[in-house]
């Protein structure tokens, strides 16, 4: 691994930065004090002071900020040509971006541009023991399996999926540095225009299961969409979210958002509590760093038995019912 500083590519709504961006900054933040470098947020685009000061806030040491109408909005070749030469100026060791579907396009290109290796839909990222080198962890198989992925170019580039990090805490004290630096770009570098551009803001069902202390899921052990409301009942006693297996979310049951899963949400709240779920892999992995897991099936053999803290053996039409009555009457 280069003798470089940690990159993060800012993406953002309005003013403020996207919730997976600020996930990746508190894993760049980790990454930067185990190798004692530098975290570089950087902010390209249009009057965006605003997102400059957001990610100081949310911890960047250094901000380079490039200002210019030309950037207003998401345009490949451009943003891909301002990045480049930023890297080429400044060379970093490792660059993370969202996942998101500009961020895919934006690494994809970058990747190409400059040789440099790169793993997308990242859901963890470590580093060996001996901190020589970094493990890029990326769900495979529909999420069935984990493959440890390292990339061999000198410079490193990775995508991170929505949920596979904690949001990086607010700290509105924290001093940091902003690099102004100019685009370079003319009118001949944006060979595509925007015509009309419609604001779409995160789907509040999915928001609300993200940002969510608690978390009832619900899988096929229910039986039918008649008794999903078990779930809801239980989420709203507690506080808390609906969730949901893939296939009873495929099957209708619940809004197709309420999905946890790698192909899903992948979230970590102080409690999940899973009704009639048997505990299949891709299901699993959306789920397993939650703080609490609690367990909620007929079948001692359910293999989600393994991964929670807390098992209980019952039928869940017997035992929620009884569940919901006391927490109602505390």
């Amino acid at each position: 691994m280069k003798n470089g500083n940690i990159w993060v590519i800012i993406e953002s709504y309005g003013d403020t930065l996207s919730r997976i961006t600020k996930e990746i900054m508190s894993k760049a933040k980790e990454l930067s004090k185990e190798l004692e470098r530098e975290l570089i947020a950087v902010e390209i685009g249009y009057n965006n002071d605003n997102i400059v000061k957001e990610s100081g806030i949310y911890g960047a040491d250094k901000v380079i900020q490039v200002d210019d109408k030309l950037l207003e909005h998401y345009n490949t070749l451009a943003f891909t040509k301002v990045l480049a030469n930023l890297i080429e100026k400044y060379d970093p060791a490792l660059i993370m971006l969202p996942a998101s579907v500009n961020g895919r396009d934006f690494a994809g290109r970058l990747c190409a541009k400059n040789g440099t290796g790169l793993v997308a839909d990242c859901s963890d990222i470590v580093l060996t023991e001996d901190k020589t080198d970094i493990k890029f962890i990326r769900p495979t198989f529909d999420g069935k399996l984990y493959s440890d992925i390292r990339i061999t170019s000198d410079r490193m580039i990775a995508t991170v999926g929505k949920g596979a990090f904690v949001c990086q805490h607010r700290d509105e004290n924290k001093e940091f540095e902003i690099i102004k630096e100019d685009s370079n770009l003319t009118e001949e570098d944006v060979l595509t225009h925007l015509i009309d551009f419609e604001k779409s803001d995160l789907n509040p069902i999915l928001e609300t299961l993200l940002s969510s202390k608690v978390v009832v899921a619900g899988g096929r052990g229910l039986g039918g969409p008649e008794n999903w409301h078990l779930v809801e009942e239980l989420a709203d006693a507690l506080g808390g979210s609906a969730g949901a297996t893939k296939p009873v979310a495929d099957l209708g049951w619940c809004p197709k958002e309420l999905q946890v899963g790698v192909t899903g949400a992948v979230i970590k709240p102080d409690v999940y509590i899973a009704l009639g779920i048997s505990g299949a892999i891709q299901h699993i992995n959306g789920m397993k760093d939650s703080v609490l897991i609690i367990a909620i099936n007929n079948d001692p053999e359910a293999p989600i038995f393994k991964t929670a803290h807390y098992g209980i053996v019952a039928d869940v039409f017997e035992f929620v019912p009884g569940l919901i009555d006391k927490i109602k009457n505390q």
